[in-house]
């Protein structure tokens, strides 16, 4: 089952809170889809991010890690996008409260116009979401 933390624009949910939100369901996945900015307008691509580097997420770590890379691995192989790489990350209040595998899927940069365009695109928001979830049922080994 999925729960979802936002659905709507306008929500007023801490990170924290959302992280409670998954701890609470005992999820086996904590998935946070975002979208990046940059000062530098040229800068593109999809970024998958982890917990790391601390002692608050070094029972998820593990997990987290190998969840991002299949995550991020049919990210890349549904949208051809720029590949940034998967990153571990010790700053992230989501991840610091998280008690269950995290990660973080950077979609794209809304400060480079082009993948601002993409990003608004209902078609590309779909396949960004068939990559998502295909990495998601890898980490789950669900076979389709």
């Amino acid at each position: 089952a999925v729960v979802m933390t936002r659905s709507a624009a306008s929500v007023d949910i801490s990170n924290a809170a959302r992280a409670g939100v998954a701890n609470e369901a005992g999820a086996d996945l904590f998935v946070r889809i975002h979208a990046d900015a940059s000062t530098n307008a040229s800068d593109h691509g999809v970024t998958t991010l982890y917990p790391a580097g601390n002692d608050w997420v070094t029972p998820i770590a593990r997990q987290s890690l190998r969840a991002a890379a299949l995550v991020h691995r049919e990210t890349i192989r549904a949208t051809g996008a720029n590949d940034r790489s998967i990153i571990g990350r010790a700053d992230i209040a989501g991840f610091n409260w998280a008690t269950v595998p995290s990660v973080l899927v950077e979609t794209g940069f809304l400060s480079n116009p082009a993948e601002d365009r993409m990003l608004n695109d209902p078609a590309y928001q779909d396949t960004l979401a068939d990559g998502i979830a295909r990495g998601v049922l890898t980490y789950l080994g669900v076979t389709e």
